[in-house]
């Protein structure tokens, strides 16, 4: 019985994709468990702390076949530790006496941790590939959109136009510090453990460092100043760079979700023949892959949490917010890949509906150019006189119904200085797009300067 979404055989499509949820099962966790006693032991037979013929028989004991996933969970029941059962079935299957040598001056947090950080470079470099894919998209959505014009929103409401592609340079703004983020945090983050019982490397202390640095060499990890079996702030730090990305593109499906209301009309999710959208109302074409999303994404932030709690631990190690730990980070990777992978696809087949982004423009009648008449009016009459008779025009407009032009037209003040050509150009959406196009270029050109 599976009593997580995650693995649920109905539900784990929606929360994650097999590829990620492989790099968390326990299948990998053992692995990366072994990788680091064999790293362990390679390291201490270089350096002459144990005989080669163990390390030999530790080696070709090193294989995942070898060990019963069963058994160790019913270890791990009847110890209450988490790696003790591990231990000793390694140990157990390695003859002529080899298996003494294994998690040999090593404290059980060195191997889960350092499992951990495996676990998490793993899903990282998933991530990572999945986000470059991700950005092609919206780099060829952005270009392709930089001169469409559509109804800039503030409040809900109308306020000045802007491009489609400005809206998308914005969350591609977003995305390039994002990466940015990623790639500063990679050093901090996948650093190795060891530090034996409680940070110290006493039982091999003449040859601590030495092994620890070419433990690390082998595992491909950086190695720590000093042991860190209480100071988590590098993975939360990890975690906090997840959340954002989780949020902004829980931001970009909450948008397509809100410009796809009957109403307004202006993108759609990508649909094809089969997707249902209403058990009841066969019509409906319902974002649901942008609902799933926002969904996630809320999830991965409320994980976040708990994150933090696990900055407070107690003197050199404090076994219960292991299981935070165990628990959150399989979640939020999980989550956020998934998150990524749907907005590839939302993106990849995003409806755009430019026709009806022109008609929304004109939706108020001319009411979106009050402040590029404000501005058109300020030079003759002053910006604050400018703003009394443009705000005047436009509620007589609104509370009328009328075109914002024909009260502008017989505005005595207005006719004084503009004519009614030069009143139709200054409400023409298409010429107050202000620096949306050059902001569009400026992202475009840093993303290019970023991958070079």
């Amino acid at each position: 019985m599976k009593t997580h979404a995650i693995d649920s055989e109905l539900y784990k499509d929606l929360y994650g994709n097999k590829e990620i949820r492989e790099i968390f099962s326990d299948k990998s966790l053992l692995k990366k468990w072994i990788e680091v006693e064999l790293a362990l032991a390679k390291a201490q037979t270089e350096l002459g702390m144990i005989p080669e013929e163990a390390f030999k028989e530790i080696e070709n004991k090193a294989d995942i076949n070898n060990f019963n996933i069963a058994e160790i969970r019913k270890g791990i029941e009847k110890t209450s530790h988490p790696l003790i059962s591990f231990i000793r079935q390694y140990s157990e299957i390695c003859e002529n006496g080899a298996g003494e040598y294994v998690h040999f001056g090593a404290t059980t947090q060195d191997i889960m941790d350092t499992g951990l950080i495996l676990q998490l470079k793993d899903g990282y470099h998933f991530i990572e590939s999945q986000l470059d894919r991700l950005l092609d998209i919206l780099i060829k959505l952005t270009k392709e959109n930089r001169d469409v014009p559509m109804a800039g929103r503030t409040h809900g409401q109308h306020a000045l136009p802007i491009t489609l592609g400005f809206k998308m340079a914005q969350w591609l703004s977003e995305f390039e510090r994002h990466r940015k983020r990623m790639n500063e945090i990679y050093d901090r983050v996948f650093v190795g453990q060891l530090g034996g019982a409680v940070g110290t490397l006493a039982s091999i202390e003449e040859d601590g460092l030495k092994v620890q640095k070419r433990m690390m060499e082998i595992l491909g990890l950086n190695v720590a100043d000093i042991p860190w079996h209480t100071s988590r702030d590098n993975l939360v730090e990890l975690a906090s760079v997840y959340a954002l990305i989780a949020g902004t593109i829980g931001k970009i499906a909450n948008e397509i979700i809100n410009l796809q209301r009957t109403e307004i009309a202006e993108i759609e999710e990508g649909f094809q023949f089969g997707k249902v959208g209403s058990s009841t109302m066969p019509h409906k074409r319902n974002p649901m892959i942008c609902e799933y999303i926002v969904g996630l994404s809320r999830l991965v932030r409320l994980q976040m949490a708990s994150v933090y709690d696990v900055l407070i631990q107690e003197h050199e190690r404090d076994m219960g917010l292991w299981l935070v730990e165990w628990e959150v980070w399989p979640e939020i990777t999980v989550f956020v890949s998934k998150i990524i992978e749907s907005i590839t696809v939302v993106l990849s087949n995003l409806i755009i509906h430019k026709e009806k982004m022109s008609e929304n423009l004109e939706l108020t009648g001319g009411l979106i150019m009050s402040e590029h008449m404000m501005f058109v009016l300020s030079p003759y009459v002053g910006k604050q006189t400018a703003h009394e008779i443009v705000y005047e025009v436009c509620m007589e407009a609104y509370e009328k119904g009328i075109p914002v032009i024909d009260v502008f037209a017989k505005n005595d003040i207005v006719r004084q200085y503009l004519s009614e050509e030069e009143i139709r150009e200054s409400l023409n959406p298409g010429n107050y797009l202000g620096l949306s196009k050059n902001f569009v270029d400026k992202v475009l050109n840093n993303f290019v300067e970023m991958r070079d």
